[in-house]
Parts: structure tokens; sequence; C-alpha cells
């Protein structure tokens, strides 16, 4: 089947399916086979007259050369062994559909019946395959399971029993009136505008196929050094003045863990994000984590201190403070360390020694004047070239043109001719 957008003939179709009403919609819920509804349902050009407007979404949907996004769903749904989805809206004009309401016998034992509203709600939509299907909703999730019959058949029909083209797909039909396309395309806009995606947070918390979000929850449930409160519980990276006793905070420590998980296992970040790896893989990815901690704390005895005392809200006073601390407790600065540490493992195998050797105090270069201001505050914005200035400290810029580059760059921001900070020797 090609990957494209067009309604054909079909063959008529009868749908178990609920009636229901919502606000002056009357929709119809229905289950369809995957590979019917991919064969049916086109992308929603429909509600657009223009015809470049309908270009680009199915440009936007197609994804491109390599199939974007439609991609990435064909294979969740060809590999995941418990995907879901939830319901598609797809709106229906032309043909002949009709509505065959089922005829319920009330129980005559005194069991509870059905109220009559609920009774006709029950019924069969019957489709001639006369009419044009579009998605209002879901034109993503569409596009993938239109890609996942294509990869299907260019397989071979003995491999479409190991896919998901036989899964029940949720549909809502709606019906759709060509002299009133406003009020479709306004529907289009409130489902796709007002449909909320998953917080960072959210993941962390529920995700079963993201590796760092089901790694950080292992760390926090059974790591002593990591377990609750020592990690705070925020939306976002920032710790509070609250947070006495945590290390960092969790979504941080997700970052961290991206960061060391891209560099040391050479997966793709969508393979990390979307593809759950088996039960002793994802213990590799802990053991992965846990080593690079045990050796963080050897390039910084603070973060040692940390993890092995009983008391760690004094240890947090001690590093972390208005007066600045361990570049180690900043969200900000584990995350930098962890992406140095990284990039210098992959050029040398003395990178545990260079970092031992890096500065560790906010209050000395590089982190005074581009991460830790003089008003005793982090910079983000420099975080770039905090990074490059540490990895120059490590003697990992070799290019005479880089090296003036970066002094420009750190004369800039400090506001006056600046040499840059000594290198390391050991």
């Amino acid at each position: 089947m090609p990957f494209n957008d067009t309604n054909t003939f079909n063959p008529s179709l009868a749908l178990p399916a609920l009636r229901g009403t919502f606000g002056d919609w009357t929709y119809y819920s229905a289950v369809i086979p995957l590979a019917e509804l991919a064969k049916r349902v086109a992308f929603a050009s429909e509600i657009h007259t223009n015809k470049g407007l309908s270009e680009l979404i199915q440009r936007s949907l197609k994804g491109g050369p390599h199939g974007g996004r439609s991609l990435d769903i064909a294979n969740y749904l060809q590999n995941e062994h418990e995907r879901f989805f939830n319901s598609l809206v797809v709106a229906v004009y032309g043909g002949a559909p009709q509505w065959v309401p089922l005829k319920v016998s009330q129980p005559e034992d005194g069991s509870p019946s059905l109220s009559e509203e609920a009774a006709h709600s029950l019924g069969v939509l019957q489709m001639n395959g006369k009419e044009k299907l579009f998605a209002v909703d879901g034109q993503h999730r569409l596009a993938g399971m239109k890609r996942l019959v294509e990869m299907s058949e260019k397989k071979g029909a003995a491999n479409q029993q190991l896919s998901a083209i036989s899964d029940l797909v949720s549909v809502l039909f709606i019906a759709h009136r060509t002299d009133r396309l406003e009020r479709t395309r306004r529907l289009f806009t409130t489902l796709n505008k007002t449909a909320v995606p998953v917080s960072k947070m959210e993941r962390i918390a529920l995700d079963e196929n993201d590796v760092m979000a089901i790694v950080v929850r292992r760390l926090v449930e059974e790591h002593p050094s990591f377990k609750s409160p020592r990690i705070a519980m925020h939306h976002t990276n920032n710790l509070g003045r609250d947070d006495s006793i945590a290390l960092t905070t969790i979504g941080n420590l997700y970052d961290v863990l991206k960061i060391l998980f891209l560099a040391q296992t050479g997966a793709k970040k969508k393979e990390l994000e979307f593809n759950r790896p088996a039960d002793a893989k994802l213990d590799e990815f802990y053991n992965v984590a846990a080593t690079y901690f045990d050796a963080l704390a050897i390039a910084e005895p603070a973060l040692s201190e940390y993890f092995k005392t009983s008391n760690p809200v004094s240890v947090c006073q001690k590093y972390r403070h208005d007066s600045g601390g361990s570049i180690y407790f900043r969200p900000i600065g584990l995350a930098l360390m962890t992406e140095v540490a990284m990039l210098l493992k992959q050029k040398t195998s003395s990178w545990l020694e260079l970092l031992k050797h890096l500065p560790r105090s906010l209050d000395k270069v590089p982190f005074a004047g581009t991460i830790w201001s003089h008003r005793g505050t982090i910079e983000p914005k420099h975080r770039v070239l905090c990074r490059d200035l540490l990895l120059y400290m490590c003697g990992q810029e070799s290019s005479k043109a880089a090296t003036v580059t970066l002094q420009q760059k750190l004369s800039g921001v400090i506001g006056k001719e600046t040499n840059l900070p000594k290198q390391i020797n050991f």
C-alpha cells in the first residue's frame, strides 16, 4: 500500500458502535481493525479547500525522506507488546452511513436493566464504502499505522500475522458537512491545541519505556545515596531554598543520566526514550549509573561525604550556600561536569584524573564570571562557555584559532581583556 492520503471505493463495512452526544456533536464510538483504518481513513486535507494547505498537512505528517514521527510510531506498534493508543476522531461525509440500533431485551428476573436511553445507544454503524473518512484528531497515529501496513506488505504476508495490523483501534466517528467546513476546522484546531503533552515529571514517574526514567526511579527507590529525601521531587531542575537536604532534583538526575547513557552506551536518544530494553539490559544501565557516581565521588570528595553521611543537611549547607560552594551541588553543575567527564572519557583514559584536578568551587575560575555571577546567582546562558573552558584546562583544545576565539568569548563575558585559565599538569 503506498503511503498516501487518498480515499477510494471500499467494500461495505459494519461496525459495532455506541452512539452518543457531546455539545452539538453526535458521535459513534466503534472499533475497527488497524489495517482497515489505515486503508480507509485519510489525513485532514479535506478540511482545507486550498491545495497548498492540504499538502502542508501531508508533508508534516509524512516526516520527510526518513519517515520522521510516522516511522517512530510504526516501530512502536510493531515492537511494543504493551502498545496502546487512545481513540482517533474521524470525520465522515458522503456515501450512505446508517445507524442501526440494536434491540436490547430487558431482564425479567429483577436484575439491573439498561435505561431506555442507554439501550438506544447500542447499535451498528453501517457504511457502504463510498464514504470519505479523514482524521480530525490522531493524524500522527494514523500516519504511523499507514506506514506500519506499508512495512508489513513489503515484508510479505508471512510476517503480517506477527505485526499489530490486526489490532482493533478505537475510533470516534463524527458527521462532517462540506458546507460547514469552518465547523470541522474549528474542532480540528480545538482538539489539537488543547491536547496537553506529557510533562517531564509524568514521564519520569510513569514511563515504562524511557530508560532514564526507569533508572531514575530505581535510584530513588533503592540506592542509599539517592533515596528520598536526597532527591527533590520538582517539576523543574531548580532547587529551592527549602531543599536543604537534596543533592539535586529528579528532573536534573534524569538529564544527567541521559548525558551519561548517550555517551557510554552508544544508544540513540530515541532508542533510550521509546524502546524498553530487556530487564538484564536495564540492570546494565543501572550499574553504569551507580558506577559513574562512585567515580564522581572520587573526583569530588564532597560528594563522597554526602553519599556516606547520615546527616545530609549539614553537608549540603557546607557545599551549597550563598557564597557558592561546590559546582557538583548545583543541578546545572552536576549536568555540566557530567558532560565534561563524558567528553574527556571519549578522548583519554585519564578522564577521572583530569576531573579530580579541575576546580570545584563556584567562586573560582572558570565558574566565577561565567555561570556564577558576582551577585551570587547561577547564569545558565554561559554554560557552554564554561564547559569549553573546562575542556581547554584539560588540554582538549589544540587549535590556536579556537583558543583565540575562546579567549575573546571569555573577555566579552567578563567585560575586559582576560587570559584563559591555566591548563592542568599532573
